[in-house]
C-alpha cells in the first residue's frame, strides 16, 4: 500500500465534511483532490458504517476510512481491523431499550437491521438520507455486530451507567451510538497510522461532536467546525467556520494543506 505521505487528514461526516443533505460540496470535493494532489492521505473518519459512506467517497475518491466509530477500518481496499460486540451484551441492551420504549439498530460493516420500528425511526433514517433497514430483533445471533444505535431521545447516561463493557456517544438528538467499551475514532486512526507507517507523521482531524472528541484530542492539529459542540472547540487546535459556511476549505487553508 502507498505510504509516502506528508500526512494524514480525517474527516468526520455528519455536521463537518457533509452539508445539510448529507452530501459534499463541490468546494469541499475540490479542496479533498487538491489535498491528495498536495501528497496527503484523507481519511474518512465516522459512526457510519462502509455501506452509508458512498455519498462522501464517490464525489472525493477517499479509499481510506475509519467507521462505526473505529470498529471497522479499512486502508486502501484493505480491512485492516474490526471488532464485534458480545451477542448478550446486545440482547441485554435490545431488551433495555426496548422497556424503555426506545429502539436498537444493529450494524455490521455492510448492513444495518432494526431490532422494531416506529414512526420516529422512520423519520430519523429519512433524516440521514439513508434506506430503511429491515426489521429482525434477533439479527445479533445470526451476524457479527460492531456497533450498535439506541434510537432515543433520553441520553446515553442511563445506558453507561449499567453496561461498563461499552461506550456510549450521544451522537445526535435521536441517536446514541455504541461500541465495545475503549473502541473510539482515536483508536481507529492508531490502527491505519500504524498499518501504513505513517505515525510519525503529522496528523489533522476535523470534527463537530462527542465521537470526535477522542480523535481531536489525539490529532498534532484537531480542527473544530464552526458548528461543533463546545467541548470540541476546547479541545481543538483551531476553530474553523460552520461546515456549512466553507469550514472544511477554511481550515485546510488555515495549516497549508491546499
Amino acid at each position: 500500500m502507498q505510504n509516502n505521505y506528508q500526512g494524514t487528514v480525517f474527516f468526520d461526516l455528519d455536521g463537518t465534511l457533509f452539508n445539510k443533505q448529507s452530501q459534499v460540496d463541490n468546494s469541499v470535493s475540490q479542496a479533498i483532490h487538491q489535498l491528495k494532489a498536495n501528497n496527503y492521505l484523507p481519511v474518512i473518519s465516522t459512526g457510519r458504517s462502509p455501506i452509508e459512506i458512498d455519498a462522501a467517497t464517490s464525489t472525493t475518491d477517499i479509499d481510506s476510512y475509519i467507521t462505526l466509530n473505529g470498529a471497522f477500518v479499512q486502508a486502501q481496499g484493505k480491512v485492516i481491523y474490526k471488532n464485534n460486540i458480545n451477542p448478550e451484551l446486545i440482547k441485554e441492551v435490545i431488551d433495555s431499550a426496548h422497556s424503555l420504549g426506545d429502539t436498537v439498530s444493529m450494524h455490521t460493516p455492510y448492513k444495518t437491521v432494526l431490532s422494531e420500528n416506529t414512526d420516529e425511526v422512520t423519520d430519523f433514517f429519512q433524516n440521514l438520507h439513508l434506506d430503511m433497514p429491515s426489521i429482525d430483533p434477533n439479527f445479533y445471533q445470526k451476524e457479527d455486530i460492531s456497533m450498535i444505535v439506541v434510537l432515543s431521545h433520553g441520553n446515553s447516561q442511563r445506558y453507561q451507567e449499567k453496561y461498563d463493557q461499552l461506550t456510549f456517544y450521544k451522537t445526535g438528538h435521536f441517536s446514541i451510538d455504541t461500541v465495545n467499551q475503549g473502541i473510539s475514532k482515536m483508536t481507529g486512526i492508531k490502527h491505519l497510522l500504524k498499518e501504513l507507517d505513517l505515525e510519525k507523521k503529522p496528523v489533522y482531524a476535523f470534527g463537530d461532536g462527542t465521537n470526535d472528541l477522542p480523535m481531536i484530542e489525539f490529532a498534532d492539529y484537531g480542527i473544530a467546525m464552526g458548528n461543533g459542540i463546545d467541548s470540541v472547540k476546547e479541545a481543538a487546535t483551531y476553530v474553523t467556520t460552520e461546515n456549512v459556511n466553507g469550514g472544511i476549505v477554511n481550515g485546510l487553508k488555515h495549516y497549508n494543506l491546499i
